[in-house]
This record gives structure tokens, C-alpha cells and sequence, in this order.
């Protein structure tokens, strides 16, 4: 696990998740270009440690893991913080697609997606999450 403490508080953490280092070197420049602080785990119990003590912003998940695990190391994500969730997963069938939904990932996309349109969609993601203030405490709606 890496941990790193910015001077600057208001930087954006970008957790990403994948063991394709010749992918994620391509992603880690193109954020840090974009002054992101960014933050890469090779394994899920690392990234969720890391996810746990960070509060990234932003978590790109790219592992090749069975469906079930993968639908696990979201929901197991999704608790550590209220910032967007990206999935690359091939093409699946629409349950499981809809198991990805209700585990907490924002966005379901292809892993061969360009890296221009990766972070186009991360900075979107990413400039939403901004003017979204979390909710911490349940909200109770009366009719």
C-alpha cells in the first residue's frame, strides 16, 4: 500500500485499481497532469486499505477478477467513500450488470476504452462530485 499527504488539502485523490502497470502509467501521468494526486494498488485488500485511510475522490477499478469477487471488492468500495466508482468490465449479461449498479459503482465500462476518454469521463465524475455535498446521515421524507 502507498500512502502520500499532499500539502495542498484541497487536491483530489484518484485511487486506481489494476495490475496492468503499462495502462495505469499512462493513466498516472494524464491525472497528475491535471494536478490529481494519485494512488495505485496491484491487489483488492490493498486498495481497500488504502481506500479506507484516503477517501479517494475518484476509484478506477481495472482487475481481472470472477464476476462474484469483483461485485464484492465494489460494495466493499463503495463503503469507504461517497466519491464516483468507475468498473472496466467486459461485456457481461445484464444481471450482472445490474449486480454492479446495486453494489455502488457509478459507471460500468469497457477495459478497452482510450485513456482520453477514460479521463474525460473521470474528470466529469470528478467536477460532479465537487459541487454534490455528501450526505452523512440518513434523510426521512415525509408526505
Amino acid at each position: 500500500m502507498t500512502a502520500w499527504k499532499t500539502k495542498d488539502n484541497n487536491m483530489q485523490i484518484v485511487l486506481l485499481i489494476s495490475r496492468d502497470i503499462k495502462t495505469t502509467t499512462v493513466w498516472d501521468i494524464l491525472f497528475k497532469q491535471k494536478n490529481y494526486c494519485v494512488i495505485h494498488e496491484t491487489s483488492p485488500r490493498h486498495a481497500l486499505q488504502a481506500a479506507r485511510l484516503l477517501a479517494p475522490a475518484l476509484i478506477i477499478v481495472d482487475l481481472d477478477l470472477p464476476g462474484a469477487e469483483r461485485i464484492s471488492l465494489c460494495r466493499d468500495l463503495r463503503r469507504t467513500t461517497n466519491g464516483a466508482l468507475l468498473l472496466l468490465a467486459p461485456q457481461s449479461n445484464a444481471d450482472e450488470i445490474s449486480e454492479y449498479y446495486c453494489a455502488g459503482i457509478d459507471e460500468r465500462l469497457s477495459p478497452t476504452i482510450s485513456p482520453n476518454a477514460l479521463l474525460n469521463k473521470s474528470l466529469a465524475w470528478l467536477t460532479r462530485n465537487q459541487y454534490i455535498a455528501p450526505r452523512m446521515n440518513s434523510v426521512r421524507v415525509y408526505a
